[in-house]
């Protein structure tokens, strides 16, 4: 049984359940004593016996006793009291086998079906059918004894039967009817839409009138075929085509209790039956129970059958959106003839490409086939796909799968777009039927790809210059101290050596100013190379300083104007950062000694928007931009690329503007240390109030 409804009904308290049972059993055991048939006998239809196993199965174990002492009071206050039909002794026993009924089918329901009773399912319906029918067969053995007389076989057999199948009947409608209710409430499923009342209302009232056709005739036109009972199945078929278990079993019990209460009462097919007086009953509950129990098993399956069908159209759906919402184009091969298998490869091909079209796609396949079409079919193949479909005859021989197809779709402008493509076949009786296919657009990974193996390439280019760049330097130090500080310190030795061979011999010593112009020009030149090496004022004082040295040297060395230019703002760098910003300087400068053939050179330094920025811009030749490729390995230039790379990394850029004849322009822009530009800011504020 299922949780929800034994945790709602469990809150009541026992005295109450036990207290609302008592007149809703006192009234099933009214109506059964209604349906008496014979003096002290077994009841046609005895719906007591479902209210009993009903009322078990809905609440805990904790409210048993108290249903179970409920239930035998509102029998013996029935038997005895109400209706008087048995004696009080033989009501409570009846009662006592009543219960014991009860009990063991409810227990043989908790071994065989489980705590839950699923009337949307066909097996624990038919599962519940039997249980039943054994419960109350043991409960109808015992329950005759008590009601029919001592040492009469054929009555007891009579009632036996009657008993059992009355019992029955009560169980297999209640039970479902009751157990039904209490799980889904007054309300309809929330996963189907309500029934609209005129239609119930119709179908109720067809059923009514063909009971009343049936079991409330005389039978004046015994030859018409309409007036067999079982046209009633059709009117019941009606109603399990398109309802739930609730309205199915509210019908059975509809036609129970009018076809019983005919019956008794004379009229109907069954009243003329012979074998009084349990002959026309015994019929009767035959006929109630073929039908009643495949009716149920049918509105189980096709409730079933319709359950499964809705779960496959939301899981169709959830499917179909999560395909026309994938960024990946997913399509669907369909072939309009089966293509066999022991066709050629060439043979495949040529088949594919006349018998395969686009059946199915979605919108990520439309946009990679560049049309934009939301028709459903798509008979056109792109070049693409026709090369995917040229590898079909190698993927079936493959084991039917073929994966990360690279296909090129040409675009616009050069502008191609790269798709990964995988197909899978569905080969069935030695033919190929659909195929399956994924594309995934990898434009933007291949272009990343190729510029990491691009920058792969310049780092390793660069990473040679570098070593190269080294050597060269080396070598140029030590040319410069061979060819200049060596050649003095040389030339040193010979002026010591003159002045002490006349000193050992006593002779006047010579004229010692070429001596102090050898070592003039000696500290002129380690001056030189100190400066290249490490500029003065770069690590003492500021960027601005070293700049500043840097553009008057290369005003000296190069005689061009330079002008130096800063707007008095504290620039305060990383160590790092500045040794970058010079170096980046100097290689601009000797761009423009090798390149520019300028005669003016201005260099700016300044701060905006809290970022260090410098400019140098001259008056030469200029260039085109768009030829300036920044790769080292294309032009064999590593200074600009070098440049760039290392301001990138620091957070800094690099910006060109040059076209012939117009000179060019540099910016360079990198960051300032962040505390010091709040330091230096609430110093500027407080100085200015």
């Amino acid at each position: 049984m299922h949780d929800e409804p034994r945790q709602i009904l469990g809150k009541w308290p026992p005295v109450a359940v036990a207290a609302a049972f008592f007149p809703i059993h006192l009234g099933a055991a009214w109506l059964g004593n209604q349906l008496m048939v014979g003096e002290h006998g077994a009841a046609a239809f005895w719906p007591g016996a479902g209210t009993y196993i009903a009322a078990l199965m809905l609440f805990p174990r904790r409210y048993w006793p108290w249903l179970l002492v409920a239930g035998l009071l509102a029998e013996v206050c029935s038997y005895a009291l109400v209706q008087q039909v048995f004696h009080p002794l033989t009501g409570t026993l009846i009662g006592i086998v009543n219960i014991g009924q009860a009990l063991l089918a409810v227990w043989l329901i908790g071994r065989h079906i489980g705590q839950r009773v699923d009337f949307a399912r066909t097996g624990p319906t038919a599962r519940l059918t039997l249980v039943l029918l054994v419960a109350t067969f043991v409960g109808g053995m015992i329950g005759a004894w008590v009601v029919a007389r001592p040492g009469d076989a054929a009555s007891y057999w009579s009632n036996q039967q009657a008993w059992w199948f009355s019992g029955y009947l009560g169980a297999v409608i209640i039970v479902p009817l009751a157990v039904s209710w209490a799980q889904s409430g007054v309300r309809a499923a929330p996963t189907q839409p309500p029934p609209q009342s005129w239609y119930v209302l119709l179908q109720f009232a067809a059923l009514a009138l063909l009971l009343w056709f049936v079991f409330g005739g005389k039978y004046e036109f015994e030859t018409l075929a309409i007036n067999s009972p079982y046209v009633v199945y059709a009117a019941l078929l009606w109603f399990s085509t398109n309802c739930g278990a609730r309205r199915i079993t509210l019908a059975l019990f509809m036609v129970a209790v009018v076809s019983a209460v005919c019956t008794l009462a004379g009229m109907g097919p069954f009243a003329r039956i012979p074998g009084a007086p349990f002959g026309p009953v015994l019929n009767l509950q035959a006929f109630l129970a073929l039908v009643v129990v495949p009716l149920l098993v049918v509105q189980a399956s096709i409730a079933e059958k319709r359950n499964a069908l809705q779960r496959i159209r939301a899981s169709d759906e959830r499917y179909r959106a999560f395909v026309n919402q994938s960024s990946e184009a997913i399509f669907r091969f369909e072939l309009s003839q089966p293509m066999p298998l022991l066709l050629s490869a060439k043979e495949q091909r040529q088949w594919l490409d006349k018998y395969a079209f686009i059946a199915e796609a979605n919108d990520a396949y439309r946009k990679a086939e560049g049309t934009g079409s939301t028709a459903d079919r798509i008979t056109r193949h792109p070049p693409w796909l026709k090369h995917c479909l040229a590898t079909v005859p190698d993927a079936i021989i493959a084991g039917g799968r073929v994966e990360n197809l690279e296909c090129v779709l040409p675009g616009p402008y050069g502008l191609d777009r790269t798709l990964l493509v995988s197909l899978t076949t569905e080969i069935d009786h030695g033919a190929l039927h659909r195929l399956w296919g994924v594309a995934r657009d990898v434009t933007h990974y291949r272009a990343a790809q190729r510029r990491l193996e691009q920058q792969q390439r310049e780092l390793r280019a660069l990473a040679t210059e570098l070593t190269l760049t080294e050597e060269r330097a080396r070598r140029k130090i030590a040319a410069d101290l061979h060819d200049g500080l060596a050649q003095s310190l040389v030339g040193l030795q010979m002026h010591v050596a003159a002045i002490r061979s006349r000193a050992e011999q006593n002779l006047p010593l010579p004229d010692v100013s070429a001596l102090e112009l050898t070592i003039s020009e000696s500290t002129a030149q380690v001056r030189a190379l100190l400066s290249d090496l490490m500029p003065p004022g770069l690590h003492e004082q500021d960027i601005v300083a070293g700049l500043r040295w840097l553009a008057d040297d290369f005003a000296k060395r190069q005689r061009v104007q330079v002008a130096f230019d800063d707007d008095g703002e504290p620039k305060p760098l990383a160590e790092s950062t500045s040794v970058l910003v010079y170096q980046a300087a100097r290689q601009l400068l000797q761009n423009v000694a090798r390149h520019a053939q300028a005669t003016v050179v201005t260099i700016r330094t300044q701060v905006t928007e809290g970022r260090f920025e410098l400019g140098v811009s001259d008056s030469g030749v200029g260039f085109n931009v768009s030829d300036l490729t920044f790769l080292p390995t294309q032009q064999g230039g590593f200074g600009l690329y070098s440049i760039r790379e290392r301001l990138i990394i620091i957070g800094g850029t690099l910006e060109i503007d040059s076209s012939p004849g117009r000179g060019t322009r540099v910016r360079i822009t990198a960051p300032l240390k962040p505390a010091e530009i709040e330091h230096g800011a609430a110093g500027h504020t407080g100085t200015g109030r």
